[in-house]
């Protein structure tokens, strides 16, 4: 057939066809053979504040001499890559509508304002969604065409479909839901992906070159809105692409055990998927099917219990309790620990990984945050930032930072440059200062 024959129904077929090609799996795979080791970002987020004074370390005699108390302790291994971020602020909270809940979710990886709308806070505000691209978002528009998949949004228990239970956003009131089901996440990065020999996987190229050549010949002869549908398959051919050109390396690349069915919205399976979700992210970092992550714990609402560390409280109520109670907030440490330990044992995964004369760890970036500081009294002063990983050198791991109020959006901005990014400021310009000097 023809070129200028070729209908459009025919063309997309086209497309659905070189998208449904088997990828290569190869017993061992290095990313980006031959050039310099890829950054990757992972973003983690836990709701409703913290214990302040056992989620900060004790400070000794300089930046580098600290002590890591009971929430942070379970990363003790990790100290010299951890970098804590105290006296930082979600300024943005003090512009727009919404609820204190909303607007430090909304605007915690965002560093933006709340559209007007029709979700309800916990103290009867209302707003919408976020009305900006959030930090893991601006990286993947960036760097995520370099790998399979522009980036990887997880969730456990985060299946709340309001601004409260979204922190990833592609822009302006389009949030990116996570994937809370191991399996389904399992699916998006694997499904489709075979074991192929050298033979198969050079005639799967040709067929792709075909169909790029034939996309070539199409293009000049489509209208505006054809074209917007030509490039958006034609960036799906491209994915492949550079999925079939990865090398064959040291052996880093395997596929992880398909997980099995279950609830995804069940306290007795949230330490299972939790672990799933962090081998799953080691796995696609390994492949390098993707170099940008997140992965949401619960949402604002956090009416969940963590009975696996004997906190039988209701996450929400717990965080509002007086500060005299002494049983809530030993309940509100032992959480905070666990998920500490959640953030070690992924780093220990990644550390596995060898990458150039180091490890997947030592170019990996992770910014874990929360949308209060305290939760009782709804701060949104000295929240609970901690950078962790390598950070590929461009900060100075091992450290304990006090910046004594300065807004958040500085950090945002600091790990958008570690990522390659020339941004000079992020978010709301009200509330939008320099990047931190993190080096």
């Amino acid at each position: 057939m023809s070129a200028h024959k070729l209908s459009r129904r025919k063309l997309l077929t086209a497309g659905a066809s070189a998208g449904l090609l088997g990828l290569p799996l190869f017993s061992s795979l290095k990313a980006n053979a031959g050039s310099a080791s890829p950054m990757r970002l992972i973003l983690m987020f836990d709701p409703n504040g913290t214990v302040q004074e056992q989620f900060w370390p004790t400070l000794g005699a300089s930046e580098t001499d600290f002590s890591l108390n009971q929430i942070t302790q379970p990363l003790e291994a990790f100290k010299d890559r951890l970098l804590f971020l105290k006296g930082l602020s979600i300024s943005v909270h003090e512009k727009g509508p919404g609820g204190p809940h909303q607007k430090g979710v909304g605007g915690l990886f965002t560093n933006s304002t709340l559209q007007e709308g029709t979700f309800v806070d916990g103290d009867g505000a209302m707003a919408g969604w976020a009305n900006g691209i959030s930090v893991d978002q601006e990286v993947a528009q960036n760097i995520g065409q370099q790998s399979f998949l522009p980036s990887l949004e997880l969730g456990v228990r985060s299946l709340e479909a309001d601004v409260r239970g979204r922190v990833s956003y592609a822009g302006p009131g389009n949030p990116m839901p996570p994937i809370n089901a191991p399996r389904d996440a399992y699916e998006r990065l694997f499904s489709g992906i075979s074991d192929v020999d050298d033979t198969q996987r050079a005639e799967r190229k040709s067929v792709i070159e075909a169909v790029k050549a034939q996309y070539a010949t199409l293009e000049p002869q489509l209208s505006a809105v054809d074209r917007l549908k030509l490039e958006q398959h034609l960036d799906l051919v491209r994915g492949i692409e550079r999925r079939l050109n990865i090398g064959v390396g040291t052996g880093t690349c395997e596929r992880p055990v398909e997980p099995d069915s279950m609830s995804d919205d069940s306290e007795d399976t949230m330490p299972n998927i939790a672990d799933l979700h962090g081998k799953l992210i080691a796995s696609a970092f390994a492949c390098d099917l993707t170099r940008v992550a997140s992965i949401q714990f619960q949402n604002a609402r956090n009416e969940f219990r963590y009975p696996w560390v004997g906190s039988m409280g209701i996450g929400h109520s717990l965080s509002h309790a007086s500060d005299s109670d002494t049983d809530s907030r030993a309940q509100l440490v032992s959480r905070g620990a666990w998920l500490a330990t959640q953030l070690a044992n992924l780093m220990t995964q990644l550390d596995a990984i060898p990458e150039g004369s180091g490890t997947v760890l030592d170019n990996t970036l992770i910014l874990w945050g929360n949308e209060l500081g305290i939760g009782n009294i709804h701060s949104h002063d000295n929240v609970p930032f901690l950078v962790a990983g390598g950070a590929g050198g461009h900060f100075r791991m091992g450290r304990f930072l006090d910046f004594g109020g300065k807004s958040h959006s500085g950090l945002l901005v600091a790990v958008l440059n570690a990522m390659g990014v020339p941004a000079t400021s992020f978010g709301d310009p009200d509330y939008a200062d320099p990047a931190l000097d993190l080096g």
